[in-house]
């Protein structure tokens, strides 16, 4: 069972949850989606146990780190690269060895740059539909905002919907089963099991007065969206480590030749798009993630023979 525990490397509290247990095992951190929590995979995280000391981490901005998070500072990403760095170094320290690094959509983007700039710290990557931008999309969204005449193009309608639905997104509730019974009938989770929503509240929630809160402030969220901006795709050909990329086959955000890219660095990668599948892949195929999970570190364990 997951414990909730603490980190603190000068800057605040940055929350986390883990289960370590033989440290003879080898070592499973997982970084999470904008907008979700640690918590929100526990039914992909948990069952690792038994096979990995298993650590994931509540991004700054997100469940219950405390880390300053002002969404008109909020540029780009590289800010969760640096709280990942620093949260993976912890995590090795207490290891005494690489870890296998993974992370759904934005997390999975993070993990690619934590990767590549950082190679001693990860053994391996199991990439769930991250998020990668070509330079062509980044200039597109560059015009879109700065020439609201484009505003239109498909991918920045798509962006600029995405962010200004969450500003509006409720944060104050009377408690969390209020909240529960509002999300279960949403769209957005209808592939969602009760379990997993019950899990995104439990680990994204916090009592403030007789009200039951959202922890990550949706104009934080907002932000996140709205600064896409980051250089997973251009850190890809600076990746030296096995790879896994599972990727959604609807709605996927390995766009371009991402995915060609990733596969190139690892010529005997394993590179999955999952039949049925969205974006929200963790939430409806925890099996297959865990497996190749699994699959991943066998190959780490041979190839070290």
């Amino acid at each position: 069972m997951f414990e909730r525990k603490k980190l603190d490397w000068g800057e605040g509290e940055t929350s986390f949850i883990e289960i370590f247990g033989n440290a003879d095992k080898p070592g499973f951190q997982f970084a999470h989606a904008t907008g979700f929590n640690a918590l929100t995979y526990k039914e992909l995280l948990e069952p690792l146990s038994d096979n990995f000391n298993v650590r994931a981490v509540d991004a700054r901005g997100h469940g219950f780190t405390k880390l300053k998070a002002d969404p008109q500072d909020m540029y780009d990403w590289k800010i969760y690269c640096d709280d990942l760095i620093k949260s993976v170094e912890l995590f090795v320290e207490k290891t005494q060895k690489p870890i296998i690094l993974s992370g759904h959509s934005m997390g999975a983007a993070s993990a690619i740059q934590v990767a590549a700039i950082r190679p001693d710290l990860v053994s391996g990557l199991v990439l769930v539909d991250p998020v990668l931008m070509t330079n062509k999309i980044k200039i597109i969204f560059k015009i879109g905002r700065k020439y609201p005449i484009f505003k239109n193009f498909p991918i920045i309608k798509q962006g600029m919907m995405m962010s200004e639905a969450t500003k509006k997104r409720r944060r104050n509730w009377k408690n969390k089963e209020e909240i529960f019974n509002s999300y279960k009938n949403k769209l957005i989770f209808k592939t969602w099991t009760e379990a997993t929503i019950r899990n995104y509240i439990e680990g994204g929630t916090e009592l403030v007065g007789d009200e039951t809160r959202l922890t990550c402030d949706p104009l934080w969220e907002a932000a996140t969206f709205s600064s896409w901006k980051h250089d997973a795709m251009g850190l890809i050909d600076k990746l030296n480590c096995p790879i896994t990329l599972l990727q959604a086959e609807f709605n996927s955000t390995a766009r371009g030749d991402g995915p060609i890219k990733l596969m190139q660095q690892d010529t005997v990668g394993v590179h999955k798009i999952v039949k049925g599948s969205t974006h929200f892949l963790p939430m409806e195929f925890p099996n297959i993630i865990k497996e190749e999970i699994n699959s991943l570190q066998k190959r780490i364990n041979n190839e070290k023979k």
